[in-house]
């Protein structure tokens, strides 16, 4: 006799598959029951992630999600799209399984019309119908809305039922360009924004800044600058949430002469900061005041291009390293890396670069933070071999330790088997061991030969076996 566990028990399985696109698709093929809870799992969040920036991600859309959505649209929306040419009778025909727009609870108005314009050649009214039953499902939690090129314009958030769809708004992404007339609608119906990320484009409406004050509980704030637009009359209703704000990145691509990066010290509660500028000066502005602010909950901090000035980080972290749990720098300064071996001792996760000859400063930091659990780093000729990295963890990392990412983007990798065996032998042998992740991304990792190949995979599976390995990752650019 068959033993079915029930809905709730089911439910709580799948949430963990959220992500696991693959695996969540194969319970809809086990019976009825099991499809019609992962459908609602599998449809919550459509889109699949294309990094194209370091500023913000582009969602992509299957081409086959638009065929699916077609047969969910009420039949006098396909009428009227039969009539227009834009569908024909098969199309409109299909009964689907499932009201599928009713479990999404993530919208990308951007890539609807950009496939929407691949698939059928820029048909506005295909795009209106879709919103239109869009606005008359369950509520939405993420919106995301660009304006590039193929935007195609919709006033949906005037469409009957935006008002309901829309209340529960929980994080928005958008183009300050967007025509007011939405920032206007959306600042009286979305009153609980909890993250926003906002790309400047051209210019900052009123509108735009009504819809940042009206907020009751943001947290997370994302600023993202491809030009010189002048965002600084945002700034006071940016400081108005200056007590639940936790979570800062800033992404300036252009530097603008006109002050509008220093409103950052006002932001003492923050809990996580990244500053994704791209060249030192754009950190002018700020030298003098960083070095003097305390953020007393500070657990995150990531400078993943440029960073401020030595003296003045050093003075930074003297204030606020010993709270954090995560650093991040792309810089080889030995004053620097001394800095965090003396002022961050409960470090967890660490990305930084040691020049070839300051093996001594990286074994000061493995000795000296003993919460450290991950670490990441850049190896060329310049900097730390492999080889001699691979030897300091294996003897001094901490306890915790068990994961590594090593980048190499020129063509000369000095890792070779032997090296990596050697450092596993001794991995294995650490009391108390912990399984090892190891990943490694670059050019110089490509593995050549399919001898070379085989002879890695080979070693990899057997230290797996031995659980000396839990993750082994490798790719090349």
């Amino acid at each position: 006799m068959s033993c079915q566990l029930p809905a709730d028990c089911l439910n709580e399985i799948f949430e963990y598959l959220e992500k696991d696109k693959v695996s969540l698709h194969s319970c809809l093929l086990v019976n009825r029951f099991w499809c019609e809870i992962s459908v609602r799992i599998l449809w919550r969040n459509i889109w699949t992630v294309k990094p194209i920036t370091h500023g913000r991600r582009r969602l992509k859309v299957n081409p086959s999600i638009l065929d699916t959505l077609i047969t969910c649209l009420p039949n006098n929306s396909k009428t009227h799209l039969l009539r227009k040419g834009i569908l024909n009778s098969t199309q409109i025909s299909k009964i689907p399984l499932f009201d599928y727009p009713s479990f999404c609870r993530v919208l990308s108005i951007n890539e609807i019309g950009q496939t929407i314009i691949d698939i059928f050649k820029n048909q506005k009214y295909l795009a209106k119908e879709i919103m239109k039953m869009f606005m008359t499902k369950t509520s939405l939690k993420k919106l995301s809305y660009y304006t590039d090129p193929n935007t195609i314009n919709l006033s949906f958030i005037r469409y009957p039922g935006a008002k309901d769809y829309l209340t529960n708004l929980s994080k928005l992404s958008c183009s300050s360009s967007i025509k007011s007339t939405f920032f206007h609608k959306l600042s009286q119906i979305s009153l609980n924004i909890h993250s926003l990320t906002i790309e400047f484009k051209d210019m900052v409406s009123d509108d735009l800044k009504n819809l940042i004050s009206s907020q009751n509980n943001l947290k997370y704030l994302s600023l993202i600058q491809y030009n010189n637009t002048d965002w600084r009359e945002i700034i006071p209703s940016l400081i108005k949430h200056s007590n639940t704000l936790t979570k800062l990145k800033i992404y300036k691509r252009k530097y603008c002469k006109i002050e509008q990066s220093s409103f950052i010290t006002r932001f003492t509660n923050l809990q996580e900061l990244v500053l994704l500028f791209r060249y030192k000066i754009y950190f002018d502005e700020l030298n003098n005041k960083l070095q003097y602010v305390t953020f007393p909950h500070l657990q995150v901090l990531k400078f993943p291009c440029a960073h401020p000035e030595d003296d003045t980080l050093i003075k930074f972290l003297e204030n606020n390293g010993k709270s954090l749990k995560e650093f991040y720098i792309h810089s080889s300064s030995d004053s620097l890396n001394l800095a965090i071996a003396k002022l961050c001792s409960n470090l967890k996760s660490l990305y930084t670069l040691f020049n070839h000859d300051k093996i001594e400063t990286l074994k000061l930091i493995l000795n000296n933070c003993q919460q450290l659990e991950s670490f990441e780093t850049h190896c060329n000729p310049e900097l730390l071999s492999e080889k001699v990295l691979l030897g300091a963890l294996a003897k001094h990392s901490p306890k915790d330790f068990h994961r590594l990412k090593l980048t190499n983007y020129l063509l000369d990798s000095r890792l070779v088997s032997e090296d990596l065996e050697e450092f596993l032998i001794n991995w294995k042998n650490r009391v108390p061991q912990k399984p090892f992740s190891f990943i490694i991304r670059g050019y110089a990792y490509s593995l050549e030969t399919k001898e070379t190949k085989e002879k890695y995979m080979l070693m990899i599976e057997k230290y797996k076996k031995l659980g000396t390995i839990s993750k082994f990752d490798i790719s090349c650019y």
